[in-house]
């Protein structure tokens, strides 16, 4: 479950940037959509506790996400959310599969690489497993990123753009996919898009302005 009241968010010298009150159910998902410059990247990182809001409450379950900080804030991150960014980074002395097995060390699960394995397989990526990312093409990367944020079983899905790199059957594919796993996972998703080709894919709609 999700929930914000209030949040607002100030860059140094910008007016606060507000945004409406959110509230999401368990295994409910979401688009957020807005013209640019509309703040949609900022409630993402807000969400995803990588942004202390400067107005407001956000709380994920029974906790109060915007009063963590430091150790806690990290550790509920890596264990209760999983985001996807617009342009994927890796670790590039690491393979594919290894920078996976680093998000689970990094969160303080035990490496269970048939999981990694069995993700990247379901985004048709396994052949690539052992090779270095910054080998792999815009798309592949794409995929690893998403692998990477399903890796720890996440209460919480985030995914900003998730389909900028993608064609339009794997475009399909890649949203159907994230919706199936928030699902069995019994996780919220939450994406940011201005993507016409997904915007039917979901109902619940965060309008921004």
């Amino acid at each position: 479950m999700i929930q914000t009241k209030n949040l607002a968010y100030t860059y140094p010298g910008e007016l606060p940037i507000r945004f409406p009150d959110i509230s999401c159910q368990v295994n409910e998902h979401a688009l957020i959509l807005g013209p640019s410059g509309t703040g949609k990247t900022t409630l993402l990182h807000l969400l995803g506790g990588l942004l202390t809001p400067s107005e407001g409450s956000i709380t994920i379950g029974q906790t109060n996400v915007d009063q963590l900080k430091g150790f806690a804030l990290d550790k509920f991150r890596g264990e209760n959310i999983g985001i996807v960014f617009q342009k994927p980074h890796f670790i590039r002395s690491l393979t594919a599969v290894e920078n996976l097995l680093l998000t689970q060390t990094l969160a303080g699960h035990k490496n269970d690489k048939a999981h990694a394995l069995s993700l990247m397989d379901r985004l048709s990526i396994a052949g690539k497993a052992n090779s270095l990312t910054y080998t792999m093409s815009i798309g592949e990367q794409q995929r690893l990123a998403i692998a990477r944020a399903l890796i720890n079983k996440p209460a919480i899905i985030l995914a900003d753009e998730p389909s900028s790199a993608l064609d339009d059957q794997n475009c399909t594919f890649m949203i159907s996919l994230l919706q199936q796993v928030a699902t069995e996972e019994n996780a919220n998703l939450i994406v940011v898009t201005h993507d016409s080709r997904i915007k039917n894919m979901i109902d619940k709609k965060i309008n921004l302005s």
